[in-house]
């Protein structure tokens, strides 16, 4: 069992703290980085702090994918409150009073527990207040007679219309001052020298609820469905460490659809596979012939001639006076999803991974990556995003040898989905192509 936490601001010591223990301790969540982690069966996951607004912040369905896979996930104090009082019915664990509260409805605002804070390597230095360390030394301030009731909330609700990032114990002293509040100088006192640090508290209650878990998995309550987000999300986390440092694999591949000249020969035995494999135990044969028989058998493709009118809708003209044996090929290929909107890309990558051309496209991705930023330095207004559609699309096209009408269709040959697709893919491919065209040959046999 390996256990990792997420923590910053809320426990910036917490590396300290579990010195002793085995636990792997980074950065606040972020956005892909549950999948990135890639924790196994088994394993435990600890969310104190998230990142939100620099970064997006952790998706609920990363979280999902790790508890379905038997991954346990606890959270608490800050992100991780936040996250488990929302999934807490799906199995992620919640701990302390910040996720009580949530859970219940006493909070329901996500930003009581935002503020801003200082980088790592100054220890999260905190430049504001969470809301909910306020409030739990406003309650502090009433137990001991310094405030009634009245007035704490009057204050509270005040901060709470503020933007987080102008929440402060000296904006508290100042705004009790303007509302005539007695006893100014007792409650300066408690916010300089005891405030409540809730979120502090429950983080410490987060590392004690880690160290009493055992190994072994707890069966999920749910089927998550793999969402075409997910399928991307899960893809974008996967990378090849190479001595230019980690390449995205979703970038290799695009390298290799678009620029391996055969690559639709790779696709094609690829989804035959898939569809043979379907409809048997046998290892498959991946023709023509066992993937029809198979697409008949699923009624994907009609047995009777005057019910294949759809098939122009997949075939370039010139493909409209193929033997009806090559249209449905062609259908074939190109109408293949794993699943609702979800392209095989994950096939196409656990086929091509461990072949050469993974590491010499992996190269010229880095070399796209380096052309890009030279072409930045050099030219401070450059960005590849404003690169013309049509110029990315006509230089496809030539290396593809495809009219710009059909175009489209031929990236379905390469496992490109859509238009908006193969040009976000060749984007970042754009100029190296265009200057180095003798370079981008590949081949995957």
């Amino acid at each position: 069992m390996t256990t990792y936490l997420f923590a910053g601001p809320s426990l910036p010591d917490a590396a300290g703290l579990l010195a002793g223990d085995d636990v792997t301790v980074l950065p606040p969540v972020g956005a892909g980085d549950l999948l990135k982690l890639a924790p196994k069966q088994g394993d435990v996951v600890g969310i104190i702090d998230g990142y939100f607004r620099q970064t997006r912040a952790v998706r609920h369905k990363e979280i999902l994918a790790l508890i379905e896979s038997g991954v346990t996930v606890v959270g608490a104090a800050s992100m991780g409150a936040l996250r488990a009082a929302e999934l807490d019915t799906f199995g992620m664990r919640g701990v302390g009073r910040v996720y009580r509260d949530y859970r219940h409805g006493r909070l329901t605002a996500d930003d009581e527990v935002a503020l801003l804070h200082g980088p790592p390597e100054d220890g999260y230095r905190p430049i504001t207040e969470a809301l909910v360390n306020i409030r739990a030394t406003l309650r502090l301030c009433v137990r001991d007679g310094i405030l009634d009731e009245g007035a704490a909330a009057d204050l509270a609700a005040e901060l709470a219309r503020r933007p987080y990032r102008l929440r402060s114990y000296p904006a508290l002293i100042e705004l009790a001052r303007a509302l005539g509040a007695e006893k100014l100088e007792a409650l300066r006192q408690v916010c300089t020298t005891r405030p409540v640090n809730l979120k502090r508290d429950d983080a410490l209650e987060l590392i004690a609820e880690l160290r009493t878990i055992r190994p072994g998995p707890e069966p999920a309550s749910f089927t998550l469905a793999r969402s075409i987000y997910l399928h991307r999300w899960q893809l974008g986390a996967r990378d090849l460490d190479t001595e230019d440092g980690p390449i995205p694999e979703l970038s290799i591949l695009r390298m290799c659809q678009l620029f391996a000249e055969d690559y639709p020969d790779f696709y094609r035995n690829l989804v035959y596979t898939h569809i043979v494999q379907e409809c048997t135990d046998q290892p498959p044969q991946p023709t023509l012939d066992a993937a029809l028989a198979h697409a008949r058998h699923r009624t994907i493709i009609p047995e009777t001639p005057d019910e294949l009118d759809f098939l122009d809708l997949w075939l370039t003209p010139a493909e409209r006076d193929q033997p009806l044996r090559e249209q449905l090929a062609a259908f074939l290929i190109r109408s293949f999803q794993l699943a609702p909107g979800a392209p095989a890309d994950a096939l196409a990558l656990d086929a091509l991974r461990g072949r050469p051309i993974m590491s010499a496209a992996a190269n010229l991705v880095h070399a796209a990556r380096t052309v890009n930023q030279h072409a930045q330095q050099t030219q401070s207004t450059f960005d590849i995003h404003t690169l013309s559609a049509d110029r990315i699309l006509n230089l496809i096209g030539e290396r593809w040898g495809a009219d710009p009408e059909t175009l489209e269709l031929h990236a379905l040959d390469r496992g490109i989905p859509s238009r908006d697709t193969l040009i976000a893919a060749a984007r970042p491919f754009y100029l190296l192509a265009t200057y180095n065209p003798h370079l981008m040959d590949l081949r995957i046999g």
